[in-house]
């Protein structure tokens, strides 16, 4: 679908339309420069509008020159080659360059073809058709240049290659230097083609041209290919074959249907087609048609672009949903199988459990009760070995006065006191106080048996987050230095 387009071929006498797609093609017609001839072209461009256009120019209007040119890319290279055609072809509306080749030896050089139209006048009327329908029109081409795909289709490998074509009772001579225009010329007009004989002389004059412009070597032998769906033509082969400095080659339809894959009596009928056929498909070497006059073409591929891209994001995203779809369905029937191995192990295992023998107690008991046993196996708490360290704490202190005692098991192989003291006397020194229990506390932690003593609560609080707060106006009571110790003592 994308690569169908519309491909005409005009001349100064009418013009002609393939709707052209990759294995089909379908003659629309031809159309003569009448109003009766335009009308219908609008009409059938209006079917149209939506492909690209080719446009193929067979006229005798036309130059081709050969240069060699530096080496340059980018912006330099267009610069030089407006410059360059502008010098060559002075005012002419429809010019074009193709660089060929690069040169092997020197400063290697880029080889180029310019080409133009000397006079196209007569192309107003179907421009403006175009340009009135929005057709996107791709390019402007030579009739030698399709000629050249056409060699390519029937395979001529001559370095040196001359087709000799006739079309729409004119005569083309185009030669061809390793596949690659280098020059053509078209004779005839209103007039029929000449005969046989005067075509030979032709082709013979046609070689001492390039022969004379250095354009063919002198020491060359011209192949000549013959192509003339009326056989006029044939008959010229003997006489270029008496003279050395040509070989012949005579084409017939069928063998050129052959090479282009197109039914025989498809091309007898329309003989015009063939190299339009031959390069529909090709890339476009040598464009014509002035920038104006591709606008549209320009937003043509733009737009179809955008539509191929949102095309295959819209592709990409169906396929990542699918994928998605297949693997949220490989993960539900993972998980319902999963679910059925669940349902069917808790089945097994409520019938196994019901097989057990009826117990007299339940589990939870037995679990308290081996806890208890644990507990009444331990060996009995040691009251007595708490008293004499804190005996002898509190002689060495007279003036702290014990509050309260409470024991409990620390760990195995200890036993725990926690103990509330305070001061006998305080004069409101408090620094003084916490001297005094400090000298308590690490006595007690000092003496043998005790293996630790720590304050949980003393009269001030020496933490780094602790708010200072109290009275200075009050009297100092005793109460006032209560504390807290945990002391720990080993078991024997």
């Amino acid at each position: 679908m994308f690569d169908r387009r519309l491909i005409l071929l005009a001349t100064p006498r009418q013009i002609g339309a393939l709707d052209w797609r990759p294995g089909r093609m379908h003659w629309l017609g031809e159309f003569a420069p009448t109003s009766e001839g335009l009308a219908a072209f609008r009409a059938l461009l209006a079917r149209h509008a939506h492909l690209p256009t080719r446009l193929v120019v067979d006229t005798v209007d036309e130059d081709y020159r050969s240069e060699i040119l530096p080496h340059v890319q980018g912006r330099a290279r267009e610069e030089l080659l407006a410059r360059k055609l502008k010098q060559v072809f002075r005012n002419a509306r429809f010019t074009g360059a193709w660089r060929q080749a690069r040169e092997t030896t020197g400063r290697r050089d880029d080889r180029y073809l310019l080409a133009a139209l000397t006079d196209a006048d007569w192309l107003t009327p179907w421009l403006a058709a175009l340009d009135s329908a929005r057709v996107p029109l791709a390019g402007i081409a030579p009739l030698a240049l399709a000629c050249q795909h056409l060699l390519a289709a029937l395979r001529v490998q001559e370095p040196h290659t001359l087709l000799a074509y006739r079309l729409n009772n004119r005569l083309r001579l185009s030669y061809y230097h390793n596949g690659l225009l280098r020059f053509s010329r078209l004779i005839g007009g209103e007039t029929p083609t000449p005969v046989p004989g005067n075509a030979a002389d032709e082709i013979a004059k046609t070689q001492l041209y390039l022969t004379g412009q250095r354009i063919l070597p002198r020491e060359a032998r011209l192949h000549v290919v013959l192509f003339d769906p009326a056989g006029q033509l044939d008959s010229a082969q003997a006489p270029l074959n008496a003279d050395p400095a040509f070989s012949t080659r005579l084409i017939d339809l069928p063998t050129l249907a052959a090479a282009l894959r197109i039914p025989d009596d498809f091309l007898a009928a329309t003989p015009e087609l063939a190299p339009l056929a031959a390069q529909a498909g090709e890339p476009l070497l040598l464009n014509l048609a002035p920038p104006e006059l591709l606008q549209a073409h320009t937003l043509f591929r733009w737009r179809r672009g955008l539509h191929m891209a949102a095309g295959g994001i819209a592709f990409a995203g169906l396929t990542l949903t699918g994928a998605l779809w297949l693997q949220s369905r490989s993960h539900l029937d993972e998980a319902a199988r999963i679910e059925a191995q669940v349902h069917r192990a808790d089945v097994a295992h409520t019938a196994l459990v019901q097989q057990f023998p009826t117990l007299a107690t339940r589990p939870g008991d037995l679990a308290r009760t081996l806890d208890l046993s644990a507990q009444l196996q331990r060996p009995p708490f040691n009251i007595a070995a708490l008293y004499p360290p804190l005996s002898q704490a509190l002689t060495d202190h007279p003036d702290i006065v014990l509050l309260s005692l409470t024991f409990d098991t620390a760990g195995a192989g200890r036993a725990g006191i926690d103990l509330e003291a305070r001061l006998a006397r305080f004069d409101g020194n408090f620094r003084a106080a916490m001297a005094r229990i400090d000298s308590f506390v690490a006595q007690l932690a000092a003496l043998p048996g005790i293996h630790s003593a720590e304050k949980r609560e003393s009269p001030v609080d020496t933490a780094p987050t602790a708010t200072l707060r109290g009275e200075t106006l009050n009297e100092s009571q005793p109460d006032a230095t209560r504390f807290k110790l945990r002391i720990e003592v080993d078991q024997p």
